[in-house]
C-alpha cells in the first residue's frame, strides 16, 4: 500500500510539473489553430532570445509552414528567427495534440526586459486535402524575457 502510494504521489508531481511548464505567457487562435507562448528566455553571453510555445490543431490533422519570423524589442531593432538553432518550421499537426516549438534569435544587441512584437505567417493545409490552404498572420505583443 505505502509503495502504491509512493508511485501515484510521485506521478501526481510529474503532472503538476508537466502542466506548470506548459502555462502559457500567451495565447492566440487563428483558423481552429491554437498558439502559446510558454517560455523566453534570454542568453546574456549568447546574446540571443528563445521562444517556445506550442501549437495545437483544434479542427482536423494538418500541415503548417511558419515563415517570415521576427521579433522587435522595446527599442525598435528587428531581429528574424536564426533557423539553424530553431524548430523545423514545417509541423505536422495532430487533432487536439500539442507540438512544441522554439525559435531562437541572435546577435540581439540590448538586454530589453521586454518584446514588443513576436510575429510569423502561417500557411495550414489540412491532411485530407493538400490543395485546400489556409494563410495568417500571428502577433503576440509586450511580453517578459528571462535572462540567465
Amino acid at each position: 500500500m505505502k509503495t502504491e502510494n509512493k508511485i501515484l504521489s510521485s506521478e501526481n508531481d510529474y503532472l503538476k510539473k508537466v502542466l506548470s511548464v506548459n502555462t502559457p505567457l500567451l495565447q492566440s487562435e487563428k483558423e481552429n489553430t491554437l498558439y502559446q507562448i510558454t517560455k523566453v528566455t534570454g542568453n546574456k553571453a549568447g546574446k540571443s532570445i528563445e521562444i517556445t510555445f506550442l501549437i495545437t490543431a483544434k479542427d482536423e490533422n494538418k500541415k503548417l509552414t511558419i515563415e517570415d519570423i521576427s521579433i522587435i524589442d522595446m527599442e525598435g531593432n528587428e531581429y528574424k528567427a536564426d533557423l539553424y538553432k530553431s524548430s523545423r518550421p514545417f509541423p505536422e499537426l495532430s487533432l487536439n495534440t500539442s507540438h512544441k516549438l522554439t525559435f531562437s534569435f541572435k546577435d540581439i544587441k540590448s538586454q530589453t526586459l521586454f518584446i514588443k512584437i513576436f510575429r510569423f505567417k502561417t500557411t495550414a493545409q489540412p491532411e485530407r486535402n493538400t490543395f485546400e490552404k489556409t494563410k495568417s498572420n500571428l502577433e503576440f505583443k509586450d511580453f517578459k524575457i528571462s535572462w540567465n
